[in-house]
């Protein structure tokens, strides 16, 4: 009954179609299409949601497998690792087992890590992350901007993506709003992180993002979170 839906993500220099985000819908037999935020946090209490967290990896790595197989220049999806997930001592090794089952890379399959995760135990975090990154998975720390220590974590963090929080770009796009955008984008660069903006729906934010040198979007202004074979057009084209 889960099914993976995939939202593009834009390099925002040229428009062009550089990956997509792997969510998650549960097509309920009497509920019909339920959205993450229905059902996720009851995994995240029941436990549940390393299982899930799995099934979407396994899945994400099938597709890419098929389309490789297909010919399609190559992209990379991002997957969610949730908190629980941090804490399985076996985490490298499934994901491991998991690409080589499908016979794809590591830096294919991008790693999504809520900010909130980071504070939690830092030092847990940044051991397994590290252990990550040294197999060749590319770390993103999602939704920055979203908690409270993200600055003073910055530099003790081995991530290679910073994606910001929706907070940032929707909304009014005052002065001051710029300001805070185009640092954390500039402290960001520095750093040498990629960044990602997401919740994008205005052309206005778009040239905004792109005069700040923001790297990638991804939105409704886009496209929608789209089913595989839906997606894949998009990647044809």
């Amino acid at each position: 009954q889960f099914v993976i839906y995939l939202q593009p993500k834009y390099r925002i220099a040229d428009n062009r179609l550089a990956g997509a985000e792997a969510l998650v819908r549960w097509n309920h037999p009497e509920w019909g299409l339920q959205p993450p935020s229905e059902f996720i946090p009851l995994f995240e209490k029941n436990g549940f949601i390393t299982r899930l967290d799995q099934y979407i990896w396994d899945g994400v790595c099938s597709i890419l497998r098929e389309w490789d197989d297909k010919g399609y220049p190559p992209i990379s999806i991002s997957v969610n690792v949730s908190r629980a997930d941090i804490y399985n001592a076996d985490l490298v090794d499934i994901l491991i087992h998991t690409l080589k089952k499908y016979d794809v890379l590591p830096e294919r399959l991008h790693l999504e890590i809520t900010e909130s995760a980071y504070t939690e135990n830092p030092k847990q975090i940044i051991d397994t992350v590290s252990r990550l990154r040294k197999v060749g998975f590319i770390v993103e720390m999602d939704d920055f901007g979203s908690g409270y220590s993200s600055l003073n974590m910055l530099n003790e963090l081995p991530i290679d993506i910073l994606k910001l929080d929706m907070g940032f770009v929707q909304g009014d796009l005052s002065t001051n709003s710029n300001n805070i955008l185009s640092f954390i984008i500039s402290l960001a660069k520095w750093m040498d992180y990629a960044v990602v903006a997401e919740g994008i729906e205005t052309e206005e934010q778009i040239q905004m993002l792109r005069n700040m040198d923001c790297n990638f979007v991804q939105g409704y202004y886009f496209a929608k979170p789209l089913p595989p074979e839906e997606f894949e057009k998009h990647l044809i084209e």
